[in-house]
């Protein structure tokens, strides 16, 4: 099979809902939205996880990352992939060229996402000098976060760093190489702050972005927000926007990288809530539908014999990029997909379970279970009422959310000990 060039596109916080391909009443993803159309847009594309470092981790990968943390500790990811193998690292091996640009500090050299990569610009300064800052902003001094963002912001590093202040450099490295090329393209553009140059809002002000940003800003690691309806709905508008800002990110990279025909995969690395369980953003783990349900669409069609609405993890993403390389592989969408996340601060183990047409999410606190939820879909978006407790579909999900549970279990164990050890 002719090897392909290849064009990997992840934006930040992008739930699938908010696309149009997926049915959303606003126009905030046309040029996604025509990708779906001439290739395939995936339904019921799941995240392996809620947060930025342990979904990547598990997309570049292809194994959800298992991890008795937050993301403060970079050593989880720098382990889980230089275990399993990375994508690029697969396709180094195949002949390709790679190059990443990727301003988020989640998944950036620091955590070692940079693995495989001939080229890997992460926008950040010198990694020792980089390390020391960043872990500082983790441990977090309020006054130090506080300055540290506005300084990024002035400068639109960072987190404020939009696709526009970055595509030429994109454009500059793709015609300095040989084919075929393997290109990783990170988007914070839909990723809070929501900053919309004024030609592409929509749907805000200028004076709205500013406030609603500075709201949103409050909220963060807050549960039970105290939100009135017309705030959502303001909080909606700036993020829309921002969505519709990212998505013509894929206008451009079409226009300028035409010569080169690659075919393009793009998808949210996970979701953003909006108050809809008493929950805002992605910070505090969740795996309720608004936080793991993402869009995933390939720009070319897929010689296959699965039914494309099937659920699929992010995880299979190597298979999809593979199948237009030389290893032709078929991505797997399977009777169910897995998410998992953990809360660090409070010993919760998330782990939801998905089908086509149903859910079940459960909760263990201490090793204890605590909480178990079973939901009816039946084509809604998000979750609504659960199902009893005796109902037999929460009975056929239990023994799939239990293997899971002890196979994590099982791998912190083994990573206990090893790391005792050391």
């Amino acid at each position: 099979m002719t090897q392909r060039n290849i064009v990997l596109v992840t934006y930040d916080s992008l739930r699938a809902d908010h696309c149009g391909y997926m049915g959303y009443e606003r126009n905030t993803t046309p040029y996604l939205d025509q990708m779906a159309s001439e290739g395939v847009g995936f339904p019921n594309a799941i995240a392996p996880a809620s947060r930025t470092n342990p979904s990547m981790a598990g997309t570049f990968t292809g194994e959800p990352m298992v991890a008795r943390d937050r993301v403060a500790d970079p050593s989880h990811s720098r382990r889980h992939l230089g275990r399993h193998g990375t994508l690029a690292e697969d396709l180094t091996e195949q002949g390709y060229a790679t190059g990443a640009f990727n301003p988020n500090a989640y998944a950036s050299r620091h955590y070692g996402f940079n693995r495989g990569f001939d080229h890997f610009e992460d926008f950040l300064f010198s990694t020792d000098k980089y390390q020391k800052v960043f872990q500082k902003h983790l441990s977090d001094s309020t006054i130090y976060t506080l300055v540290r963002n506005f300084r990024n912001y002035l400068r639109r590093e960072e987190a404020f760093k939009t696709w526009d202040r970055y595509i030429d450099e994109i454009e500059e490295w793709v015609h300095t190489q040989s084919e075929p090329f393997f290109l990783w393209i990170f988007s914070l553009d839909t990723h809070f702050p929501h900053l919309t140059p004024r030609k592409y809002r929509e749907w805000s002000s200028l004076f709205e972005q500013y406030y609603y940003n500075w709201r949103c800003n409050q909220l963060i690691d807050e549960l039970d927000p105290n939100l009135s309806d017309r705030e959502i709905r303001k909080i909606i508008d700036i993020y829309d926007d921002s969505i519709r800002f990212g998505d013509v990110l894929l206008y451009e990279l079409q226009e300028r990288l035409a010569e080169f025909d690659p075919v393009y995969v793009v998808f949210g690395d996970h979701g953003e809530a909006f108050g809809e369980r008493d929950i805002y953003g992605h910070f505090y783990p969740s795996l309720y539908e608004e936080n793991i349900h993402v869009p995933l669409v390939v720009s070319e069609p897929i010689d296959s014999d699965e039914d494309f609405s099937r659920p699929i993890s992010l995880t299979q993403i190597p298979s999809i990029v593979n199948h237009f390389t030389e290893r032709d592989t078929q991505p797997r969408l399977d009777t169910w997909t897995v998410a998992t996340d953990y809360d660090g601060r409070t010993d919760r183990n998330l782990i939801a379970v998905r089908t086509k047409t149903a859910k079940q999410i459960a909760c263990w606190q201490n090793g204890q279970q605590i909480m178990t939820e079973t939901y009816n879909l039946e084509g809604r978006m998000i979750e609504e009422t659960p199902v009893a407790e005796e109902s037999a579909l929460q009975a056929c999900l239990q023994p799939v959310v239990q293997r899971r549970h002890n196979h994590e279990t099982e791998v912190l164990s083994i990573q206990s000990s090893v790391a005792s050890l050391n």
